[in-house]
C-alpha cells in the first residue's frame, strides 16, 4: 500500500472531506455511532477520528478565535449529546476527552476493573487501587446525586486553589476507571460554566448487565476491530497503547483474528517501517 491510500481511507472514515462534514448535532451522533469511539480533538501520537475534524470536514488546527463557528459547534455538541444521555463522554482513552457510542460502552466496561456493583469502589479503595480523593468524590456523588463541579468539590472537602490539582487528578482517575461520567453543564461557578458529574452506573443502569454478558476476549475483539476499521492500518503495539491493553495478549488475539480473516496481517506501507495489520476494507 501507499501512504496516500491510507490517508485517503482515513479522510473518508474521519469525515475529513467537505462534502462529508457534520452540519448538526444529529449528524454528530450518527458519526459517533459509526466510528464507535473518537477523540474530541486530535492527540499527538495517537491516531483516531475526532469530532473536531469531522465538523470541519478537514484536518484543521484549532483556531485562536473564540467566535469560530466550527469550534462553537464542537463545544456545543460535545455538551449536548452526553447531556441527553446519547453518548458517553469523558477522559477515557489515554486520559483524553473521548466520545463513545452507547453500543460499545459495555465492551469498555467489560474490560474495566469494575465488578458491576455501584459500591465496587470500596474493594478498590481497600486494596489501595483507588485514591483517597477519588473515594471522597465518588461517595459525595453517591450521597447527593449528580453535582456540578463547584458543589462536588465542596461536598468532597476539596475547595480552594490548593486542592484543585488533587481534585482534577481524582476526577481523571474516576473517569479512566469508568466510575463517574459527565452528565450535563451547569452555571454554578464563577465562570458560569462547569461540568455536572454522576456515578456511571446510575446514569446508565443497564450497563452492568450488558457488560456482564460480554467475555473479555469478545470485548477486545469488538473494540480492536472497530479501531482498525477506523484507522485502516496500525500495529498491535499502537492499538495496545491507545486502548491501554497488554501488547502481548493483544498480539496473541490478533494472530487468531488474522487467521479467521477478520483482518490482514504483514501489510507493508511504502516508506513506513515494519509491518502492519489492516482492515479488510482498505486492501
Amino acid at each position: 500500500m501507499t501512504p496516500e491510500q491510507v490517508l485517503s481511507y482515513r479522510n473518508r472514515r474521519y469525515r475529513r472531506r467537505p462534502e462529508l462534514r457534520l452540519r448538526n448535532s444529529q449528524q454528530a451522533l450518527e458519526f459517533v455511532d459509526d466510528v464507535g469511539f473518537c477523540f474530541l480533538f486530535s492527540a499527538k501520537g495517537l491516531e483516531l477520528p475526532t469530532l473536531w475534524e469531522a465538523i470541519c470536514g478537514e484536518a484543521r488546527p484549532l483556531p485562536m478565535r473564540h467566535d469560530d463557528e466550527a469550534l462553537a459547534n464542537a463545544w456545543d455538541w460535545k455538551d449536548e449529546l452526553p447531556s441527553r444521555g446519547l453518548v458517553f463522554y469523558g477522559k477515557l482513552l489515554r486520559g483524553r476527552p473521548t466520545l463513545v457510542s452507547l453500543r460499545l460502552l459495555p465492551h469498555f466496561y467489560a474490560l474495566s476493573d469494575n465488578f458491576g456493583d455501584i459500591e465496587d469502589y470500596l474493594i478498590e479503595y481497600q486494596e489501595g487501587r483507588l485514591s483517597e480523593e477519588a473515594r471522597r468524590i465518588y461517595e459525595a456523588l453517591l450521597q447527593h446525586g449528580a453535582l456540578p463541579t463547584s458543589h462536588l468539590r465542596r461536598h468532597a472537602g476539596m475547595q480552594g486553589k490548593a486542592s484543585a490539582p488533587r481534585f482534577d487528578r481524582a476526577i481523571r482517575e474516576l473517569q479512566l476507571g469508568l466510575k463517574i461520567v459527565k452528565t450535563g453543564i451547569s452555571d454554578a461557578n464563577s465562570w458560569g460554566y462547569c461540568y455536572v458529574y454522576d456515578v456511571l452506573l446510575r446514569r446508565f443502569p443497564d450497563l452492568s448487565a450488558r457488560a456482564g454478558a460480554i467475555h473479555s476476549d469478545q470485548a477486545m475483539r469488538t473494540l480492536f476491530l472497530t479501531y482498525l476499521k477506523n484507522v485502516g492500518v496500525a500495529t498491535g503495539e499502537e492499538g495496545a497503547q491507545l486502548l491501554g491493553w497488554s501488547a502481548e495478549r493483544l498480539a496473541k488475539l490478533c494472530t487468531r483474528w488474522t487467521a479467521a480473516g477478520e483482518m490482514h496481517g504483514s501489510v507493508r506501507v511504502e516508506g513506513w517501517p515494519g509491518e502492519y495489520l489492516a482492515t479488510p476494507g482498505i486492501c
